[in-house]
């Protein structure tokens, strides 16, 4: 498990997110009448950004692929957020997106650390309030009727599929920076961390093949 090797798995992983993407588009009919028709389309913007920023990279760009980083990750925050709104329909929701933001605004202008790749605050804010609406989503799903039926249930893959990601990284997030300067633990939490994204965006991909519209 050499740093190679790592590096290869880690941009493979654009793979899967284009899969998912691409199932999502394909199954698009059944869900272009409920707000789940926009998770394909978020997916696909997803792919187009890192796409962007390794291309940028590659071409030495650093400063504008590091802005790409960024807008890349507050987007999946901010639509995580958004998703979970038009499910839960809790204005809890809504004051953990501006939390989420206002942290990122200031890691971004007040706590600038340069020596820093990941933003791990902010990051944390939004992961913690996220496994909240999970919480929040498998309580309600388990006092509802829906339950007798949660295999067919779309939103269901999607955020089982969040919750293995999120909740098992949460800690590999919260300590990127500081794990990152021990590349002998960093790099096999590291491959726990990629296999745990490759499961969310097969448990995505499932949800748009396997789930039928509520």
């Amino acid at each position: 498990m050499n740093l190679d090797s790592l590096i290869l798995f880690s941009r493979l992983l654009i793979l899967a997110e284009a899969a998912a993407a691409i199932a999502g588009l394909i199954t698009w009919r059944k869900w272009r009448g409920t707000y789940l028709k926009w998770v394909p389309l978020y997916l696909a913007l997803i792919v187009c950004l890192e796409l962007s920023e390794r291309l940028l990279r590659n071409f030495g760009e650093i400063p504008v692929a590091s802005i790409i980083f960024k807008v890349t990750v507050v987007t999946e925050m901010i639509f995580i957020h958004w998703f979970f709104y038009k499910t839960l329909h809790k204005k809890i929701i809504i004051a953990g997106a501006c939390i989420y933001l206002l942290g990122f605004l200031m890691e971004n202008f007040l706590i600038q650390d340069h020596a820093y790749y990941f933003q791990s605050l902010s990051y944390t804010i939004g992961n913690l309030f996220i496994l909240v609406y999970l919480l929040m989503f498998f309580i309600e799903l388990v006092k509802s009727e829906r339950i007798l039926v949660f295999k067919k249930l779309t939103v269901f893959w999607i955020a089982l599929g969040m919750l293995v990601f999120y909740l098992g990284t949460f800690p590999f997030y919260g300590l990127y920076n500081e794990l990152a300067k021990d590349l002998d633990l960093f790099v096999p939490l590291a491959w726990i961390s990629t296999s745990l994204n490759y499961s969310m965006y097969l448990l995505f991909t499932i949800a748009f093949i396997w789930g039928k519209p509520q």
